[in-house]
């Protein structure tokens, strides 16, 4: 079953409704993986692409393939939440440092180098994840999503194969006697690499590492050799039905997987440019790889403002399969339907309406928000002046104090007694300290027109001050019922009175997260004519 199935409550059946709840919930799962505060989720766009911007302190999802109907399945959401937890990984990992601490390199090198690096940090990210037993079936979920169309690599090139190997987790191993030399102790290194990062390691390290690495394999990937049998099934990047794969995952420790077993804490292996194989041996079965190469040190640019995964692929190229896709955008009016809603905190109270019927089926959306964007208008001052001489009034009586006299001389009639001891006392007026928690409901559907509307307003905004309640309005339109808190400080907002006046919903629909004892002031002119 789902993991999120456990824990996710709101849903809608809204797509802006359904994309600010899943922001929210995604915020707050970040939040307990370890995202500093400060950082925000969001859904990429096609003009803001999917990734951890480190500058802009955002972490934007890539969720256009999954975020396709409201409410979101459980499974989708799973693989929502791996998606957030890979991107935070790179936050943890300090992902953004490693670019620094690399050198620049020839323009030429950069976007490959890059891939590179992406590859690596994708490991070690994954691997933590995997090793997590509360997150491992975040990651699993993802995992098999992210895989699900991926094509198997081409024999000629290393970074398919490293992609295959190390992220995919499926080798065909028919294949891999065709790759050449030159790959085939290329691939011995890049095995030795995984298995070091799949232990954790600073940024230094890593990046250290990245530098020994590209210096000793660049040639390799830069000017692929051409594998042994052109004409053989595996020389190109289709699938083969009849070869052998492993699909076991990181986590698997049966997976038969013979990486270079290294302590953590220990520096990154060592390339050996020098290493000799026979071309059939499997790749993964090399564990002698010692030896250094002191190369030329390549290593990209700093690139503070660049993001992880914006890397531009060639068209066709086996990517890893995390890396952004034009698909993974939603689009610029769900992403604008949905930063409104996010702003007016709109959350889609239709099921807990349901509830509260005893489970009878409501048949309209019902819709809670927080109007921020029409004009404000002052509460009635004469009004108000009025309540607060009422509520002095009140508090006076409750000062009040009875007595057992009158005149001076005993009075039975204001005699109150102590069942205990029948002692005579004084008794004091008991009424509750301040006042109840309170909601005022306005009805501006269509009938409440011209200036009723804001007259009604400003009496309730008049109350508010004195009494510190919500103001909340009330109407249906566009198919669903919206109820709309007012109140902003000591102001009131301005509403347009429209459609019909769904009374009865709209009064269980506001008491929704009261207190006990609350009260509820519906203020309306005329008897409810939609819903219960």
């Amino acid at each position: 079953m789902a993991r999120s199935n456990n824990w996710r409550i709101n849903k809608s059946s809204l797509m802006a409704v359904e994309g600010a709840q899943l922001l929210k919930a995604l915020q707050k799962v970040a939040g307990a993986a370890g995202l500093p505060k400060g950082f925000t989720v969001k859904f990429a766009t096609k003009s803001h692409g999917g990734g951890i911007d480190f500058d802009a302190k955002e972490v934007v999802i890539g969720a256009g393939r999954l975020f396709n109907e409201a409410p979101l399945p459980a499974e989708k959401m799973d693989v929502l939440v791996g998606l957030m937890l890979h991107e935070v990984g790179h936050e943890r990992i300090e992902t953004y440092k490693v670019w620094t601490r690399l050198d620049a390199v020839d323009q030429n090198e950069w976007k490959i180098l890059q891939k590179f690096v992406n590859i690596g940090e994708d490991i070690a990210i994954e691997s933590r994840l995997a090793d997590n037993p509360n997150l491992v079936d975040y990651q699993n979920a993802l995992h098999d999503w992210a895989i699900g169309e991926i094509r198997e690599a081409d024999v000629g090139k290393l970074l398919e194969l490293w992609i295959e190997y190390a992220l995919a987790h499926k080798m065909d191993w028919n294949k891999m006697a065709n790759l050449s030399q030159e790959i085939n102790d290329a691939m011995a290194q890049l095995v030795a690499l995984t298995g070091w990062l799949r232990h954790e390691h600073g940024y230094i390290d890593r990046a250290e590492a990245y530098r020994n690495y590209w210096s000793t394999l660049k040639d390799v990937v830069l000017n692929p050799p051409q594998p042994k049998n052109q004409s053989g099934d595996g020389a190109g990047g289709g699938t083969n039905s009849d070869s052998t794969e492993s699909t076991d995952k990181p986590d698997k420790q049966d997976s038969g997987e013979s990486e270079p077993k290294i302590e953590p804490g220990t520096s990154s292996p060592a390339p050996n440019s020098g290493a000799e194989r026979d071309s059939s041996e499997d790749p993964e079965q090399n564990n002698n790889l010692a030896g250094t190469n002191e190369g030329d040190s390549s290593a990209p640019e700093p690139g503070g403002n660049e993001m992880v995964g914006n890397t531009d692929g060639v068209e066709d190229e086996l990517d890893r399969p995390l890396a952004p896709k034009p698909e993974d955008a939603i689009s610029d009016e769900l992403a604008e339907a949905i930063e409104d809603a996010v702003q007016s905190e709109l959350e889609d109270i239709t099921e807990a309406v349901s509830l509260e019927f005893d489970g009878q089926n409501i048949r309209d959306t019902i819709i809670r928000s927080r109007e921020t964007k029409t004009p404000l208008i002052k509460p009635n001052a004469e009004l108000r002046k009025r309540l607060e001489r009422i509520m002095t009034i009140r508090k006076r009586l409750q000062a009040r104090t009875m007595h057992g006299e009158q005149y001076g001389r005993i009075d039975k009639r204001h005699l109150h007694r102590v069942a205990t001891d029948e002692r005579i006392f004084s008794l004091r007026y008991k009424f509750p300290d301040g006042f109840p928690n309170t909601r005022i409901l306005i009805d501006l559907s269509g009938s409440m027109s011209g200036r009723q509307a804001d007259e009604v307003l400003e009496a309730a905004g008049a109350l508010q001050t004195l009494v510190n309640a919500e103001v909340w309005c009330y109407n249906y339109g566009d198919d669903k019922v919206n109820l709309v808190r007012m109140d902003e400080g000591k102001l009131i907002h301005r509403f347009e009175p429209d459609g019909s006046t769904p009374s009865g919903l709209a009064i269980v629909g506001v008491s929704i997260g009261m207190k006990s004892g609350g009260l509820v002031i519906h203020l309306t002119d005329g008897e409810h004519n939609h819903g219960q």
